[in-house]
């Protein structure tokens, strides 16, 4: 039987290659996952082992800092030939007029404690000597030999009483010796400067040492216990077990995210087990009469049964090595991609393959498609003997499902959708009464979600068939043609086979449809939030310039920002500081803005269309603070240059009105004139283009250096733009990449339509000789299989994509419900996408079981 299966695969190893092709793309899938986690891992111990230089033990302290007492005891051991006790004080770097944060850190006392790599210069040996890395060095143009300026904050007593703190802030000016290589950028929050160690404990004050590294002459396991017998209280691990610890700790969240995409990869090896079953009954359709033979010869029902799991089997393990090759190479043309890239990680070389990514792959092939063949084994097994001696018989229609499985279809459906529209009702209900109750909503929806999909699943073999047949009345009334009926009926003559192969599209499509639809439900409830949070695209202000100071934005300055491309509106803001009189005085920084002007630069305009006449719009915080709400009237008065509080009545009374705005207050000009007439224009308000935005942030500010003349302050521009533009790319990316690891579930169930398909050109291949001998041409037999294609795909993603809609709009309502009203929205490029690619994919599954059906000419069909 062994050689007999190996003959029948090499017969039919054009059949086997779809299946083969759809374990290959899973296990791919697989491999490449498992080698990314690999790839995380291994470049986070690269870089946390060059962190740690050619230390043998680091020590950290358990319950407080070590102090200088602790270093110099490791230091005294035998053996011991360097110890350096690790401590950095954040501060600011300038020179030229620029500047940069740096961790000042201090200089190793031995080789074999440097992580540092010097580009150029050399390392600091004096106290007035600094080194910095490549990065910093460029943001401040700094040349080796030039001066550096260093700042930094500490904590001294208060003058007076002697109680209590305050921060004092220092500087020093240094010479810049060296320029290091930048450090990773996961250990790099902000950028390195060294300075000697003496320099910093004393701008520390009072030292305190967040660990000790050790170097030594004898093993790193005995230097460790020398450790811990001095530093009883201290964690004390070797160089490597500090490597491993600090990794493990670092992709905790890869690791998660690793899980993650192999939940995408089952759903994939789901859809291709589908797609498996599908070819089995195709070949052991093709078989009966073989397989009867055998039974004739003496062929044990066991026999047959071995014979087509071996067969499956065998094809699993092939294909399984087959995915784990392009998965091994998808792999590594990855790391050759990043490794050209500039991201600031030192990446290997090769992929690392691990046992897991080798087995895995192996045996998630070879499982699926056993577990796959199971049915169809056991299908083979009831092929009657005499079935050998009989002529072909014709196809019938197969018995769709029973009452039990309507009824518990029924049952899961319903259950799961009552709790999926409580979780998203439920939310938006309490949420009006100030309740949060995310958790057991998500609770409920996923649930929910889980027990609905189920039931549609039980129940597609009742679905499916339905829906074919309403696509196929639409299909005949438009179309007028026989053969569109024809394909209707055969499309639906086998419900089990079409629902399981539409059913399979359908999960992949859903998938999509529910990443896209929350992805574009999203972006639609947080566009309200980001007009409020973001209103305008940018805002340039004159950094520590008090409201009230003489010089402002100069026009120059504002005609460079209004010439810079991207730049569509300015709306400038003459400012001032003045009195608010309430029931209580209090000061407040009030802006001047034409209600005109503000509306072209503003995300949302409608927030400044009561800025007329008399009217003070004042922020939500402002007016906490006041105790005033809307249409109470406050008084204005100018505030005086000795800060003394106002005696007479005010100059102007306006009527308040909040609204989500930032700073204290907005008013007219007319207004701000009758406060202070000559207000300087301390800020300015900027509408974008549409792209670019971050880009266009930087034009901004090397505009507004070119129009400051020397010795003044440069305006400093804050792109809310760039923030808002990252926040949206966030969605989309993470979308995008969730999108394509799903678009493989539904490569893989296209394959399943060109299956059925051929299957239904085996079983009826008798009936398209006698409708070929009755006059059908043969671009009519390829019409007729085109359009069953193309039914049971554009079925399979109709449902999917209503059921993907729901789920998404569900999710979005659970999930952003509690946070206000979520704004549901239609992806409708990513759904027109799908349509257009499954009536495609339809059309192209039918292409080769059409040539199948017209190679076999009628009369011989006919005499069969």
């Amino acid at each position: 039987m062994i050689r007999l299966t190996l003959a029948q695969m090499r017969r039919t190893r054009g059949r086997l290659a779809a299946a083969a092709l759809a374990i290959v793309v899973g296990t791919a899938f697989v491999a490449a996952t498992l080698l990314g986690g690999a790839l995380i891992r291994d470049t986070t111990h690269r870089a946390v082992t060059a962190s740690l230089a050619d230390a043998d033990v680091v020590a950290y302290p358990a319950d407080r800092p070590f102090d200088d007492a602790a270093v110099r005891t490791v230091s005294a051991l035998d053996g011991v030939t360097a110890a350096d006790g690790a401590t950095s004080l954040y501060g600011q770097v300038s020179s030229g007029g620029r500047q940069d944060a740096a961790a000042l850190t201090a200089t190793p006392s031995a080789e074999a404690l440097d992580p540092f790599t010097l580009v150029e210069g050399s390392m600091p040996t004096g106290a007035d000597g600094i080194a910095l890395t490549e990065a910093s060095a460029e943001r401040l143009g700094a040349a080796v030999g030039e001066a550096v300026q260093v700042e930094w904050q500490r904590f001294a007593p208060e003058v007076g009483d002697g109680t209590g703190q305050e921060r004092v802030s220092e500087s020093v000016e240094l010479t810049l010796t060296g320029i290091l290589v930048d450090p990773p950028a996961m250990f790099a929050s902000a950028s390195s400067a060294l300075v000697t160690r003496a320099n910093l404990e004393q701008w520390l004050g009072e030292v305190a040492y967040e660990s000790i590294l050790v170097a030594g002459d004898g093993t790193p396991e005995a230097l460790a216990e020398q450790v811990r017998s001095v530093l009883p209280q201290a964690v004390v691990r070797t160089a490597q077990q500090e490597a491993e610890q600090q990794t493990e700790d670092l992709t905790g969240s890869s690791e998660a995210l690793t899980y993650l995409v192999l939940g995408f990869a089952a759903v994939a090896m789901f859809v291709a087990a589908l797609v498996i079953a599908n070819t089995f009954q195709v070949l052991v359709a093709q078989r009966t009469r073989t397989l009867a033979l055998l039974r004739c010869v003496g062929a044990t029902r066991s026999q047959v049964h071995r014979s087509v799991l071996l067969e499956a089997l065998i094809l699993g393990v092939l294909a399984g090595a087959g995915g784990l090759g392009a998965g091994l190479g998808l792999g590594q043309g990855a790391v050759w991609l990043l490794g050209r890239a500039d991201l600031g990680l030192e990446l290997p070389d090769t992929i690392t393959v691990t046992p897991a990514v080798v087995i895995a792959p192996l045996v998630t092939g070879a499982v699926v498609t056993v577990l796959a063949a199971l049915t169809p084994a056991r299908v083979a097994t009831r092929v009657a003997p005499l079935a050998a001696l009989r002529p072909a018989a014709s196809p019938r229609a197969a018995r769709s499902g029973g009452r039990v499985r309507l009824v518990l279809a029924v049952t899961l459906g319903v259950t799961g959708a009552l709790l999926l529209a409580g979780a998203s009702v439920g939310t938006l209900m309490l949420a009006e009464r100030g309740v949060d109750a995310l958790g057991p909503a998500l609770v409920a929806g996923i649930l929910g979600g889980m027990l609905s999909f189920a039931g549609v699943m039980v129940g597609a073999v009742f679905l499916v068939p339905g829906a074919v047949r309403a696509l196929g009345t639409v299909a005949v009334r438009a179309a007028r043609r026989r053969t569109t009926q024809l394909a209707t009926v055969n499309a639906t003559r086998n419900p089990r086979r079409t629902s399981a192969t539409a059913s399979a599209l359908l999960i992949g499509v859903a998938l999509v449809m529910m990443m896209s639809t929350g992805a574009a439900s999203m972006r639609a409830s947080l566009g309200s939030v980001l007009d409020e949070q973001f209103p305008v695209d940018l805002a340039v202000s004159l950094v520590g310039a008090a409201p009230g100071a003489e010089d402002g934005l100069t026009g120059a300055q504002l005609d460079a920002l209004s010439a810079v491309e991207d730049v569509e509106q300015v709306a400038p803001l003459p400012t001032t500081e003045a009195w608010v009189v309430v029931e209580e005085t209090a000061r407040a920084t009030v802006a001047g803005l034409d209600a005109e002007a503000a509306a072209t630069v503003l995300h949302d305009p409608s927030l400044v269309t009561g800025l007329q006449g008399r009217v003070a719009l004042v922020s939500p915080s402002f007016a906490e603070t006041l105790g005033v709400e809307d249409g109470d009237a406050i008084g204005l008065t100018p505030a005086d240059a000795d800060g003394s509080e106002p005696a007479g009545a005010p100059d102007v009374t306006v009527t308040a009105q909040v609204v989500p705005i930032a700073g204290n207050l907005l008013v007219t000009p007319e207004v701000l004139t009758v406060i202070d007439p000559r207000a300087p224009v301390l800020a300015a308000w900027a509408r974008l283009a549409e792209e670019g935005a971050a880009g266009t942030v930087l034009d901004v500010q090397d505009a507004l250096a070119e129009a400051t003349p020397a010795g003044q302050a440069v305006p400093f521009a804050n792109g809310p733009a760039a923030e808002r533009q990252q926040l949206e790319q966030v969605i989309d990316t993470l979308l995008a990449i969730v999108v394509g690891l799903l678009a493989v579930a539904v490569v893989i169930a296209l394959i399943g339509v060109a299956n059925t398909l051929s299957l239904s050109v085996i079983e009826r291949s008798r009936e398209h000789a006698l409708l070929r001998a009755m006059g059908l041409t043969r671009g009519q037999l390829r019409g007729m299989l085109a359009v069953e294609g193309v039914l049971i795909a554009l079925t399979g993603t109709v449902l999917g994509a209503v059921l993907g809609l729901v789920y998404g709009w569900a999710g979005t309502t659970v999930l952003l419900g509690a946070t206000g009203e979520p704004q549901l929205a239609v992806p409708w490029v990513h759904l027109v996408v799908v349509l257009v690619v499954a009536v495609l994919a339809g059309l192209a599954a039918s292409v080769l079981p059409a040539r199948a059906a017209l190679r076999t000419p009628p009369v011989a069909a006919l005499a069969a």
